[in-house]
């Protein structure tokens, strides 16, 4: 392909960081994968409407990346563009209004429920959970185990500890491929289990969310966060970049218990190794490819199905 694609890139984006063979495996918390073919840092939803125009004339691939936490990159790299939002993605706003109740399913907007709050798609789930403590607002507090962005969370309905991001979403700002910029109810996206219409691949990018969250005395949100930290310091790998957890956990059934009873704990290919703490969790030992970790994903696959009968479902985006 010529290069008068990057060359409209450059004139166009007024606002964003633009590289060019951009290396990504530091960008990544498993720390693999090769070069994007084009990195861009989005500052400004005007850069984000002219980087559609360019990518859509020239029908390039494009791909969102977040924190890097919870995707796999090709060891080959990625070819055509893959955006991350910048910091003015990434703003924190508290309606200031208190209701009487908590934060629960549904549709509704604040009120009887506590307080909306708004945060932007780039902004670190661990710093949106101390924006809420320093507003008095609880309910959320199990993204603490979840490392990523707002955005990621929003998307694939990350949870941990039986809570999960759609129990509190209320609305919904994103872009979509042939429409532009939209805001709308977060029942409108099909919400499941690690599942909503608003991942990358389907056009659409997360650029922020409104939240309910009901008003908590500070101790009780300091509790219930010291209670998941040390879990996730007991519980979860840390002596090894990891991507979190790799496969979907079947319905009645937790995926690090099947992999266990499978006997693959410490299974190795090359580098990559299933955690010995955690078995839903590939570690990198040094010098893994994603080419190891691929191979190690369908050995666990195949070794759980013969012995359990269950096919594992991949929670982690191969890109």
């Amino acid at each position: 392909m010529s290069g008068g694609w990057q060359a409209a890139l450059r004139q166009r984006l007024r606002d964003s960081r633009l590289r060019f063979d951009a290396p990504l495996r530091n960008a990544t918390t498993l720390r693999i994968g090769g070069p994007a073919e084009c990195l861009v840092e989005l500052e400004s939803e005007a850069d984000l409407l002219a980087l559609f125009t360019v990518v859509d004339a020239a029908h390039l691939p494009l791909f969102v990346l977040g924190k890097g936490s919870n995707v796999l990159v090709p060891d080959q790299g990625i070819r055509g563009v893959v955006i991350r939002l910048g910091r003015a993605f990434a703003a924190f706003e508290d309606d200031g209004a208190r209701g009487g109740g908590g934060a629960g399913p549904g549709g509704g907007e604040a009120g009887s429920e506590g307080s909306l709050v708004r945060a932007g798609a780039a902004m670190a789930n661990a710093a949106f959970i101390e924006a809420c403590r320093e507003h008095g607002l609880g309910g959320m507090e199990f993204l603490i185990a979840v490392p990523g962005t707002i955005g990621g969370a929003i998307a694939m309905n990350a949870g941990a500890h039986q809570g999960s991001t759609a129990d509190h979403l209320r609305r919904v700002r994103f872009f979509e491929r042939g429409r532009g910029i939209a805001e709308e109810p977060a029942d409108r996206f099909e919400f499941a289990y690690r599942h909503s219409t608003l991942r990358g691949q389907l056009g659409r990018v997360t650029l922020a969310g409104a939240f309910a969250l009901a008003p908590t005395p500070p101790a009780e949100i300091a509790a219930r966060l010291a209670h998941f930290q040390a879990y996730r310091r007991e519980t979860q790998p840390r002596d090894f970049p990891n991507c979190g957890s790799v496969f979907k956990n079947p319905p009645g059934h937790f995926a690090a218990r099947l992999i266990q009873e499978a006997g693959l704990k410490g299974q190795r290919f090359g580098d990559a190794q299933v955690s010995e703490k955690h078995a839903n969790f590939i570690v990198n030992r040094g010098a893994a490819t994603a080419r190891d970790v691929l191979a190690l994903v369908d050995l666990v696959r195949r070794k759980v199905y013969s012995v359990s009968g269950i096919e594992l479902e991949l929670e982690v985006q191969v890109l």
